[in-house]
């Protein structure tokens, strides 16, 4: 025998301390890794061959193509698309890792798969205890996938995304008994869907609504949000005693009618843009006169109808959009939230537009209620013309508790602006002493709050 061969045979084997690991450890490290990392680990050795059949499956196709793609192709869909060889490799890469899979499914997205192929997904998923499902028909649109009632059934099934998917014509009379928060996209919300989940924390519809008005009368509801202009014509909050947060697109409140009927514990608000069609919060309605609706300014009415609410002041935190056209109804609608602590206001005008403001409009307000709870103030859009110095002079020299105001400059700031503004809003004559009055340049220049990140909205 060799000198080499017996060195070689004397040497200790190198202990693998990874894979004397218990199955349960190494299923947690394999549901951290990419799908296609922790799929190629089977061909490690006889240890790992199986593990990642029995692992919580967490399978994303979106992010399977993003993770497979080559780099110079990715996010790039060929049209048409099915003759596309990597989409096709795609479809058969995810369906192999899903019928080998033998464990839980924890989280499944699918957007790459036509409706009549959706059915396999979606059954297995539930049989297997699926926690988060999102489904998106391949087709662009011109296909919609009708949920089975396997699905709706469903007891563990704790969130669910929808786009382009329809509800069964007759649901049953209980449906996704333990769903927290229910996403639609471009597909009609049937009437009685939130009576039937008796569990929805979180309603999301965006970009399409099919009817004229939505009713919305839930126990669970705590969050309610609507993107882009989709509302219907008229928004009803009739009867949600657990909400605390309703966000609406920018926009909404413009051509929709809104009506905050019963909504006792609503926390977080808007947008309410001041150019308000008609809104109704508590017993206070606020509307135009039909007659102004093409001048400028529009007036607007005040009137009081019978409600179940007196007030909405349950609400802390408000959004509004304004103009320099539409100073005139934010007092009105100010009132109605007497205990407000946080206000964020967005401006959509260029610099040098005209101004209309009623002078000493602010002044005869007086200390409205609110102004003694009030802690924050963020204005974005600011670019220091008469009718942003009148409303915040008005909050400085009242606000009592007044923390802090951020402005988001919609133009480079100086130190003369900033000197000139302050003495403009007389600052030295702050109702608080702890008030500081902070100035950003706003860089991304946004039109709109992006979905209320810490209110700036989502």
């Amino acid at each position: 025998m060799s000198s080499r061969k017996r060195k070689r045979e004397s040497k200790p084997a190198k202990s693998d301390l990874i894979s004397q690991l218990p199955d349960s450890i190494l299923h947690s490290i394999l549901s951290l890794l990419p799908i296609m990392t922790a799929f190629r680990t089977s061909v490690l050795s006889s240890r790992w061959r199986y593990l990642y059949k029995d692992f919580p499956l967490r399978l994303s196709d979106y992010f399977f193509n993003l993770d497979t793609r080559p780099p110079h192709n990715r996010l790039h869909m060929p049209d048409p698309v099915v003759r596309d060889p990597w989409f096709s490799w795609l479809r058969m890469a995810v369906f192999s890792i899903f019928n080998s899979h033998h464990g839980p499914i924890e989280i499944l997205e699918l957007s790459l798969f036509f409706s009549f192929e959706m059915d396999r997904f979606v059954k297995t998923a539930v049989q297997r205890g699926i926690l988060e499902l999102k489904l998106v028909p391949f087709g662009f649109g011109r296909d919609t996938y009708e949920l089975p009632l396997s699905l709706l059934s469903c007891n563990t099934l704790h969130q669910l995304s929808l786009q382009s998917c329809r509800f069964p014509q007759a649901l049953l009379p209980s449906i996704f008994p333990n769903l927290r928060e229910l996403r639609l996209d471009s597909m009609p919300l049937p009437n009685d869907l939130l009576s039937k989940c008796p569990s929805l924390e979180t309603l999301v519809i965006s970009t399409y609504y099919d009817g004229p008005s939505i009713s919305i009368s839930s126990q669970s509801l705590r969050k309610l949000v609507f993107h882009l202009d989709s509302t219907p014509t008229e928004l009803i909050i009739k009867n949600a005693p657990n909400l605390e947060s309703l966000m609406l697109a920018d926009e909404a409140t413009i051509t929709n009618k809104l009506k905050v009927l019963d909504a006792p514990k609503l926390q977080r608000l808007g947008f309410i843009n001041a150019n308000v069609r008609a809104i109704q919060l508590g017993r206070t309605v606020i509307q135009q006169h039909k007659e102004s609706l093409k001048s400028l300014p529009p007036t607007f009415q005040v009137n009081v109808t019978p409600c179940r609410m007196n007030m909405l002041s349950s609400v802390k935190t408000l959004a509004i959009k304004m103009e320099h056209y539409f100073e005139k109804p934010i007092p009105m609608i100010l009132k109605c939230f007497p205990g407000l602590e946080n206000l964020d206001i967005m401006k959509y005008k260029g610099n040098g537009d005209k101004c209309y403001l009623d002078k000493g409009m602010w002044e005869e307000q007086g200390s409205l209620s609110f102004l003694g709870h009030l802690k924050t103030v963020t204005m974005k859009g600011f670019w220091g013309d008469q009718c942003d110095v009148e409303l915040l002079r008005y909050l400085v020299v009242h606000g009592k508790v007044l923390q802090t105001i951020t402005l988001l400059c919609s133009k480079h700031i100086t130190k003369n602006f900033v000197d000139i503004k302050k003495r403009q809003i007389c600052i030295e004559k702050r109702a608080s002493s702890n008030l500081a009055l902070v100035f950003f340049r706003d860089t991304k220049e946004n039109v709109h709050f992006s979905l209320w990140n810490d209110m700036i909205y989502y």
